[in-house]
């Protein structure tokens, strides 16, 4: 820490931050326009000028811009003379002469960076009478607004978009007073990160257009935080609300996870909240007359207590004793926790299958098994933002984790920002970093399928297939497997010359015997001798790793691969055991799917994987002789499409062999459509729960809006029949028979949030109207809010205000400490850092990172069996016929962040945003099956057939043929391709 004097008032801070940022953390009124606490300093704006001292000696001084000065010990400031003050009020009233006076018809009005700043500066009055510039604006695609009218030139959306995104297809052209901030053409950006620019912008010239069709003040919006539903990362966000309908989502800043950015899916993915297929009440099922009745709540849960218990009993206790066998249940993987939790008590855990496929269930597994048995070391997003090294195995993060990928971005850099560092420069002094670094870049090795958008920030990409990927990773692992083994006999070496008395009964052996020193440490690799034999990849990639003090291992479950999967985990092991700083991320592919490695039944030292493919197994009887299981005659289906999973005749075959199927779902889905019984659930607007990030990190969301109509949780539904009436013991009951889940007892009692104050928190701000005339046609009154039980939200503006949140509560509801005294944008979040150490705000990281274990996570034997490809229980019959191996082309998956997740499909600006399905195929390999670009072709794959336009693709492995994600699941990972000319006989799987 470091003593400064601002004002005549002495502060001790940090001599790691810039003068501008150092007084927006110490309270102090400073405006600035380019500055932002990720992006750095350039100094366009001006706005930010203070008068600096030499010494208590000096009466002059000079003036300097804040954001472009770094602070030093003995440092004497003045924010307040009249010089300062002057020159910024003149910038800021030069600033605002080509300005619009629309402040009354802005969306930002109320939530301006300007505004704010303007106010601060003491610019009240216009006296620019002239004629302002005018621009045309562009259509930038369905998700911002474009008003180039209100620029003010701060340069802080091309250098978001550009220098931090890599966005390529947005600049800024012309010069001096004559800018312009856009394409080069019209038409929608194509960055992942776009949406964040009507964050970033600090006036009106990018606005939320999804915002625009629903438009509501910002201070008549109540808000609340919660998890993004999308996802395996975990982003934090802020839900805004008004008239039971969800109006916006903000980023709700978390270090650890999502920073300061949320991509377009977690910004825009929130329409199904308000979509006209929710589910507002349930629907039963009525054959006879072919139609469906609409239940009260009271008469839906009777009518499932009806269809729980057996046909002889009298009371619901005895389906619980005797009947359990006979129901089943498919649990979620985008609920939360504890709606799972209350299903699996319901139907018990032999009966409870997980809502994703079996091999899924198993990579989940493996994943849950190596954090457990500490590995490998999950890292959070801020972790590998900072590591010096990095190793993705065939997981396209851009489109699977984006936040992730964002991250990965700023990590290429680190070699540079250290290169400035040595010449004196801080990483916030942004451009003349950039200037030093150039092209210089942390290594980033890539093994995958077809080239990505981070391909061009690689140091060693290498494009092959999947089959040549596991042999290179096994290279890899072999030859770092060799280097540990050295490693080992050196330091052992070591210990025994400056130790020599503590080995006097050992035999001496011979220097040429010197290999059978380490004869005790186990290997699980058998390393090969020469090096010579690996591939000159191989080599840099190692060399890479093993240089680097903090390197990482990147992979995850697109490629649905658990060969693939435990390659890469014996790979970061090894690397861990190697260098004890590394670190790893397994990406899912769902908001809350980790935790169903961790409810896995272990029967007897074998785990049994019961995913959707067990299920179909039971319901069809094809378990064998053995199996104790009842045929099922009630299913409960907990918010899971089946359809997306499972190809329709096999799965339609299974449904017409139950007798009873109850849907609890937000959505009429497919599935939904097929029930006897529907109940509907809360969306994630509606409900408060725990999820599981891919990091293992344990997060609780809350709820903005009462569950409307008669929608509810899952877990209250069952409520009667599970004797769990609380989260709080559902939280008890999880942490008993999932011990790894106890810390999920820390959010049981919502009341610890407000110990800090004898008021609750208010969700909608001070300023709030409560006077709109949104119902004025039915009733002149406001209507009152409908009150959230459980909940430590009053929804309403009584209770604690949002800039006083941060002093006496352990959460902060409204988005940034928005509407505090002159800082009511969202932009005031920039002032400040995550200053919280409350479960509430950060999370809980399950698994520990103590220490790195010298033990493999699975047995020889499960190593072999994974190795030799073998089936995890269940699974689908492979198709055995040498045709299929013979002719047959491997697929992969193609992974799309707008058409991969299905909540965010229902969006508007996301299904837009979908691209076409299309088969993506090298030219050599197209060329080979007599398939034309832009013609269809015809799939014949393991489980189904699809037709799609063909793509070609010279970028990718010419081994291989890419079809999207869902179509991936359907097909299987071989299939028949051909031209759909003189094949629409054949349309079924091979």
């Amino acid at each position: 820490m470091v003593s400064i004097t601002i004002d005549n008032k002495a502060y001790r801070v940090s001599p790691n931050e810039n003068l501008l940022q150092t007084c927006l953390t110490l309270g102090l009124d400073l405006p600035y326009f380019c500055w932002h606490s990720e992006l750095g300093s350039v100094g366009a704006c001006r706005q930010c000028a203070v008068k600096q001292y030499q010494n208590d000696e000096d009466k002059v001084g000079r003036l300097v811009m804040a954001c472009m000065t770094p602070v030093c010990d003995g440092m004497v400031i003045s924010m307040q003379d009249t010089q300062s003050i002057q020159f910024r009020q003149t910038n800021i009233e030069a600033i605002m002469t080509q300005h619009p006076h629309d402040c009354p018809v802005c969306e930002e009005g109320g939530n301006c960076h300007l505004q704010d700043m303007t106010a601060i500066s003491g610019h009240i009055n216009r006296r620019y009478t002239g004629k302002k510039r005018t621009h045309l604006n562009q259509y930038l695609g369905p998700m911002l607004n474009h008003e180039m009218n209100r620029c003010i030139g701060c340069y802080r959306c091309v250098r978001f978009y550009r220098d931090y995104c890599g966005g390529d297809d947005f600049n800024v052209f012309g010069s001096k007073s004559h800018l312009y901030f856009g394409r080069a053409t019209s038409g929608a950006l194509e960055n992942n990160f776009s949406g964040n620019l009507a964050e970033v912008c600090p006036t009106g010239v990018f606005t939320d257009k999804p915002f625009s069709e629903h438009y509501i003040r910002k201070w008549d919006l109540r808000t609340a935080p919660t998890i993004c539903p999308h996802c395996s990362l975990g982003c934090n966000i802020t839900v805004s609300e008004r008239d039971q309908k969800v109006r916006r989502i903000t980023n709700r800043r978390h270090d650890e996870i999502n920073g300061h950015f949320l991509c377009n899916i977690g910004l825009f993915g929130y329409e199904h909240a308000n979509h006209n297929e929710r589910l507002d009440a349930p629907l039963l099922r009525n054959n006879a007359d072919k139609s469906s009745v609409i239940l009260s709540s009271i008469e839906a849960k009777k009518q499932l207590a009806k269809l729980l218990s057996p046909a002889d009993s009298d009371d619901q206790g005895s389906y619980l004793s005797q009947a359990t066998g006979k129901c089943i249940a498919i649990g979620s993987a985008r609920t939360q926790i504890e709606n799972n939790a209350a299903l699996m008590k319901l139907v018990g855990q032999d009966n409870f299958y997980l809502g994703v496929p079996d091999q899924q269930v198993q990579m989940l597994h493996m994943l849950c098994s190596a954090y457990q048995s500490n590995r490998v070391s999950p890292f959070s997003i801020k972790q590998a933002q900072a590591c010096d090294a990095a190793l993705i195995i065939n997981e396209d993060i851009s489109h699977t984790a984006p936040r992730l990928a964002l991250a990965i971005r700023q990590m290429s850099r680190n070699l540079g920002v250290d290169n400035a560092a040595k010449l004196g420069l801080a990483d916030w002094q942004d451009g003349s970093v950039r200037n030093i670094a150039q092209t210089s870049r942390s290594p980033l090795a890539i093994i995958a399928s077809d080239t990505s958008q981070l391909s061009n920030l690689a140091t060693e990409e290498v494009i092959i297939s999947p089959d040549e990927q596991v042999i290179l990773l096994e290279e890899i692992q072999d030859q770092l497997a060799h280097r540990l083994e050295e490693t080992k006999k050196l330091n052992e070496a070591e210990r025994l010359n400056e130790n020599p008395e503590r080995f006097t009964d050992i035999p001496h052996r011979p220097t040429s015997s010197a290999a059978d020193i380490d004869s005790d440490i186990n290997s699980n690799i058998e390393p090969y001798a020469n090096t010579e034999s690996y591939s000159a990849s191989t080599q840099r990639i190692v060399d890479t790793l093993l240089t680097a003090d903090t390197p990482m291992v990147i992979t995850g479950l697109q490629s649905q691969d658990p060969t693939l999967l435990s390659t890469s985990l014996n790979i970061a092991s090894l690397l861990k055991q190697l260098k004890p700083n590394a670190g790893f991320y397994g990406v899912t592919k769902q908001v809350n799917d980790l935790h169903f490695g961790l409810l896995i039944k272990d029967e007897e030292g074998e785990e049994n994987y019961q995913g959707i493919d067990s299920f179909i197994t039971r319901v069809m009887g094809q378990e064998g002789e053995d199996s104790t299981h009842k045929a099922p005659d009630t299913l409960i289906v907990l918010e899971t499409d089946l359809y997306r999973y499972m190809e329709v005749e096999r799965l339609e075959a299974a449904l017409d062999a139950i007798d009873n199927i109850i849907v609890i779902d937000q959505m009429l889905t497919p599935t939904a459509q097929m029930a006897d019984l529907i109940l509907p659930s809360g969306s994630f607007a509606e409900s408060q729960g725990c999820y599981l990030s891919s990091e293992g990190r344990l997060q609780h969301g809350f709820a903005t809006i009462s569950g409307l109509n008669q929608r509810m949780m899952p877990w209250t539904w069952l409520s009667e029949l599970t004797d769990l009436s609380s989260p709080a013991e559902i939280h008890h009951w999880l942490s008993q028979h999932f011990p790894i889940l106890a810390p999920i007892e820390t959010f049981s009692e919502l009341a610890q949030i407000n110990l800090g104050s004898q008021f609750r928190i208010a969700s909608q701000p001070k300023r709030a109207s409560a006077r709109t005339a949104i119902h004025a046609v039915h009733d002149v009154k406001e209507q009152m809010p409908i009150s959230a039980s459980g909940t430590p939200f009053v929804q309403s503006m009584e209770g604690v205000e949002g800039f006083r949140q941060s002093q006496v509560q352990m959460i902060t509801v409204l988005p940034a400490n928005a509407w505090s005294p002159k800082w009511n944008s969202d932009q005031g979040a920039n002032r400040f850092g995550n200053e919280s150490h409350s479960p509430w705000t950060l999370g809980i990281t399950l698994f520990s990172q103590a220490s790195p274990s010298s033990q493999p996570a699975y047995s020889d034997e499960r190593q072999a069996e994974q190795e030799n490809g073998l089936q995890t229980n269940a699974s689908r019959k492979e198709t055995n016929s040498s045709e299929l191996t013979s002719v047959s082309i491997r697929l992969m998956p193609s992974a799309n962040l707008y058409a991969d997740f299905e909540l965010a499909s229902y969006s508007s600006p996301i299904h837009s945003m979908s691209p076409e399905p299309s088969l993506n195929i090298h030219p050599s390999l197209a060329a080979s099956l007599n398939l034309i670009e832009g013609e269809e072709a015809q799939i014949r794959g393991e489980h189904s057939a699809a037709r799609l336009m063909c793509t070609f693709n010279q970028q990718m492995s010419p081994d291989v043929a890419q079809v999207p994600n869902s179509l991936f699941t359907l097909l299987g990972k071989r299939a028949k391709i051909s031209p759909l000319k003189g094949t629409e006989d054949s349309d079924g799987p091979i």
